[in-house]
């Protein structure tokens, strides 16, 4: 939804009205519109809205019929409703029965960025009903246009007060938004919030969730007896950090939209995860999911949310840890994590994702080389005690770049740690050979024969294990260092220097000769592979 404080002012029955305070507010969404004349002005503070509650982002016409002298209860009540999330007032009758605008009502509203607009003053033919019926329909049009709840929700909820981002001001959002009752359970069905729509009916709801005999099953519903023509649907709402909830939508008449029912769980978590349970690392942990499973418009908003300026993340590292660790590493091994990057980068984000923890950052132009800091955070981890791969992935230009290298990691990771098992970290282009060499061993034997092809002279002599066990060291482990290549193999370098040569010979080119290099090193890793079929 997106219809906004300006945009009413374009409609037939307010475009003559004027803004005379919160100009910073329009453009502030709307999600209805309310009449606010209460016969006991005390009554409106105390018991329609009470202190601290968030009562939606309405606009609400009023002319202070019932305190048009009394100033002080004006600003009490017009205090009341920007605290609880309303956007501004349309004032009808000015000049007429309320003299003026008070100004401290007007600094108020300045101070608040809750907006003021009167109507044409001295005209007594004003009609409440006209603005009513434009604003409704206008809002309805953009329901129907806008169904993209995450982002209308993130957005509204992330713009109120601090006290207000709670999971029960998601659900009075949602509940307004689809005209249904939410109810929020645990487990075992014992209700945590209900948002009744109308308002008036949380008690009779309460009363027909006991009665019921049973629940529909997940992402399913059921005709409901608890009001005539309704149905109850049902969403189970994963757990992160802690216990898995129910979420049940109770709806009378039209069916909702089923594109918008298949939001509501997605909505709720993300509510939950956010503000429900006051956690950072939970909800850190929603905008690495919107990263990864490229979701660009929900990580706007909840980078929005975090002050986290996405834009500039442009490398992301992933740390592969033994299962039985993962709780222990979250705990200790995520903090280190994030301490090691923060030394060298503006962001750190970090989390574990579906058991792999997962950084995103970006960095400062003095920083070290990144096999440095690999290294360094490698032997820090594994000092802590930790057993893990690292991959280091860059440049990564989009989410889409984010969610294919994610992917990428995760189908071949373990190829490469059968290919270089003596690393300490790889690299995307590491997973891009991993895959390449899993593409070949997947193909037809004639298509592996002829990759390793390159080899096939060295196995017609007799040392032929030997020096293809050289050759894969010498390539694969040691970065073509004869010194690093012996202490692997326990052997003297002047040995291996002999079984280089006499494998130049067999080749009949220099090792390190371009282009055939390219091809030796792909054979030698396909023959490692082999050995593990």
């Amino acid at each position: 939804m997106s219809i906004t404080v300006a945009d009413l002012l374009k409609l037939p029955s307010l475009r003559q009205a004027k803004v005379v305070a919160g100009h910073g507010g329009l453009s502030k969404i709307v999600s209805s519109i309310s009449v606010l004349e209460s016969t006991d002005p005390g009554v409106l503070v105390d018991e329609v809205f009470p202190q601290g509650e968030y009562f939606g982002s309405e606009i609400v016409i009023t002319g202070f019929l019932n305190m048009m002298d009394d100033v002080e209860r004006q600003f009490v009540n017009l205090k009341r409703l920007a605290e609880g999330g309303e956007v501004g007032l349309i004032f009808y009758y000015v000049g007429v029965f309320l003299k003026k605008i008070d100004k401290r009502l007007i600094d108020f509203a300045n101070e608040r960025d809750f907006v003021l607009i009167v109507m044409p003053e001295g005209d007594v033919t004003l009609r409440y009903g006209e603005a009513i019926s434009d604003v409704m329909e206008l809002i309805h049009r953009d329901r129907a246009d806008h169904t993209f709840l995450v982002s209308e929700i993130l957005a509204r909820v992330s713009d109120l007060p601090p006290h207000q981002r709670t999971i029960s001001t998601v659900l009075k959002m949602l509940s307004d938004r689809i005209s249904a009752s939410l109810i929020l359970c645990d487990a075992s069905f014992q209700i945590l919030h209900l948002i009744a729509w109308p308002r008036s009916e949380e008690t009779a709801i309460k009363r027909g969730l006991e009665q019921l005999d049973a629940f529909p099953a997940d992402q399913q519903s059921t005709a409901c007896t608890i009001f005539p023509d309704s149905r109850l649907y049902r969403f189970s709402i994963p757990a992160e950090h802690g216990t898995e909830m129910e979420l049940l939508v109770l709806k009378e008449g039209v069916l909702p939209d089923g594109m918008i029912l298949t939001q509501l769980a997605d909505v709720v978590r993300l509510g939950i995860n956010i503000w429900g349970q006051e956690r950072s690392e939970v909800a850190i942990h929603e905008l690495i999911r919107a990263i990864l499973q490229d979701e660009p418009i929900k990580m706007r908003q909840l980078s929005n949310i975090f002050h986290i300026d996405v834009a500039n993340i442009n490398e992301m590292w992933m740390l592969r840890c033994d299962e039985s660790q993962i709780e222990r590493f979250r705990r200790e091994g995520l903090p280190l994590l994030r301490d090691h990057l923060g030394h060298d980068s503006h962001t750190v984000v970090a989390d574990l994702y579906e058991g792999l923890a997962v950084a995103f950052m970006d960095w400062i132009e003095r920083f070290p080389e990144r096999d440095v800091i690999a290294r360094d955070l490698a032997q820090r981890l594994g000092e802590a005690g930790f057993t893990l791969s690292l991959t280091c992935c860059y440049p990564l230009n989009n989410t889409s770049d984010v969610r294919r290298t994610y992917l990428l990691h995760q189908e071949n990771i373990q190829t490469a740690l059968l290919i270089w098992p003596c690393r300490d970290s790889y690299t995307l282009q590491d997973l891009e050979f991993a895959s390449e060499c899993r593409r070949i061993m997947g193909e037809s034997e004639a298509a592996l024969t002829s990759a390793l092809s390159p080899l096939a002279v060295l196995k017609n002599v007799r040392e032929d294990n030997l020096l293809i066990q050289t050759l894969a060291v010498y390539l694969l482990d040691a970065g073509s260092s004869v010194t690093s290549c012996a202490e692997l193999l326990f052997l003297h370098k002047n040995t291996v220097k002999y079984r280089l040569n006499r494998i130049r010979e067999l080749l009949r080119h220099p090792i390190d000769k371009m282009p055939e290099l390219s091809y030796l090193y792909r054979s030698v890793a396909l023959h490692r592979l082999t050995a593990h079929k």
